[in-house]
């Protein structure tokens, strides 16, 4: 058992003992139990519980998808159970993937006929451009021949061979522009086409990463812990139907563990960074552990729906580790705000409050002086005497004029007693 777990134990162990000394103590004013006041070491806490987690944890979310289909969670790795890096976590159904995929793979069929359709319409097009360019070209130098044969003949001659080379000339320039637009639209029809196909083979290359991303394995080694599904207010389950981005799953390192505690307004002021903890696990009250508050929110929020109350969120830091020490588990934190030597401490159950006054009954031979206190810091069991107590005097630990009241009532023959109350209540 550690130092501090130890000095847990003989806190609550002290204050069972009073409690015990309190209503056991048979009645009378000679016997009533008293505290004996001395020096020592005090420690001013605050203890609030709070929830374990990791301090790393890596979450697997749902695959966004181009499909257009719902996600569809068929398999999902056991909970509790502790993953190995490429283990399957999550399989979703694949069944709109492999629809789009298939549609897919018909359209590129489809595409690739018509591409094979066009290069051969196409090369019978070109084929034609080119014997009707042939053609024309030749009828054009035979009539620039013709032409020039008639230089010597009558002018009306002259003129029929000059309209013929004119026509030649026109239908030649036309068949060359022919074939030169004709090469035009079959580079830009074809290169539409290619593009439509290098479209749908880009469509079917992310529907195979769209199947690959429907199987979810295990990027690091950890502890499945499934994530809560908000939509159906629990975790998340075989057949639900997560929508993109969505946690599933988270992983924690369980080599370095946080508790996250949510602590009063009234006590976040003496809450800082780099105070120690003692961290009990609830489920293992025999087992405690150190930690350090490594975060303080700056930011307080609402303790419930519907509280009033505030409450700002800490992380301490988990020095050990252990089996025990899994995400979720609840545990109780000690967090010490301060440490106090050589002084004068006595039981919270010994003081009397009266008028705003505080007082204890201080032994005195035989019977008990009333005496008034000024108080100090206090913790769950005592509380620190700044003035009005010495070391080695006796304070009751019941309050000494109620038992007077008591003992009056039995001699006056009422028979019956007030129920017992703390001093102080």
């Amino acid at each position: 058992m550690t130092g501090n777990q130890k000095k847990i134990t003989y806190a609550a162990g002290v204050l069972v003992l009073l409690l015990a000394v309190y209503w056991l103590w048979p009645s009378g004013a000679a016997s009533i139990p008293t505290y004996h006041v001395e020096r020592g070491d005090f420690e001013i806490y605050v203890i609030e519980s709070g929830s374990v987690r990791a301090k790393n944890s890596f979450t697997i979310t749902a695959p966004r998808i181009l499909s257009g289909g719902n996600l569809q969670v068929v398999t999902l790795a056991p909970e509790g159970t502790i993953a190995k890096v490429d283990d399957v976590l999550v399989r979703f159904d694949p069944s709109s993937a492999l629809k789009r995929m298939a549609d897919k793979q018909t359209e590129l069929k489809t595409a690739m006929a018509d591409l094979a359709k066009m290069r051969a319409q196409q090369a019978a097009d070109e084929s034609q451009a080119k014997t009707e360019y042939e053609s024309s070209k030749l009828n054009f130098e035979l009539a620039k021949i013709a032409r020039d044969k008639m230089q010597f003949e009558p002018e009306a001659r002259k003129r029929e061979a000059e309209i013929e080379f004119e026509r030649a000339k026109l239908t030649f320039d036309q068949a060359k522009l022919n074939i030169e637009n004709k090469n035009i639209v079959r580079r830009s029809e074809l290169g539409n086409l290619q593009l439509r196909i290098e479209q749908i083979r880009s469509d079917i290359g992310e529907s195979q990463k769209e199947m690959e991303l429907l199987t979810v394995k295990a990027p690091i080694s950890g502890l499945i812990v499934y994530e809560n599904n908000w939509s159906t207010g629990r975790k998340i389950a075989k057949g639900d139907q997560p929508w993109p981005g969505m946690p599933l799953i988270s992983l924690p390192d369980l080599s370095a563990m946080q508790t996250e505690v949510s602590v009063n307004e009234m006590d976040i002021s003496k809450v800082k960074k780099g105070q120690s903890v003692l961290v009990i696990p609830d489920a293992f009250p025999d087992k405690s552990f150190h930690g350090t508050i490594s975060s303080v929110s700056q930011i307080g929020r609402q303790k419930g729906q519907g509280s009033n109350v505030k409450v700002f969120d800490i992380v301490i830091d988990i020095k050990e580790t252990d089996d025990v020490l899994k995400p979720g588990i609840t545990t109780t934190n000690k967090i010490v705000v301060d440490k106090l030597q050589k002084v004068l401490s006595i039981p919270i159950i010994s003081v009397v409050e009266e008028d705003a006054k505080t007082y204890a009954y201080v032994g005195e031979g035989s019977s008990f002086e009333k005496r008034e206190l000024l108080l100090g810091a206090r913790n769950d069991n005592f509380v620190i005497v700044k003035k009005g107590l010495a070391v080695g005097e006796q304070v009751a630990l019941r309050n000494p004029e109620q038992e007077s009241a008591d003992e009056k009532a039995l001699e006056n023959g009422n028979g019956q007693l007030p129920p017992a109350s703390p001093a102080g209540k």
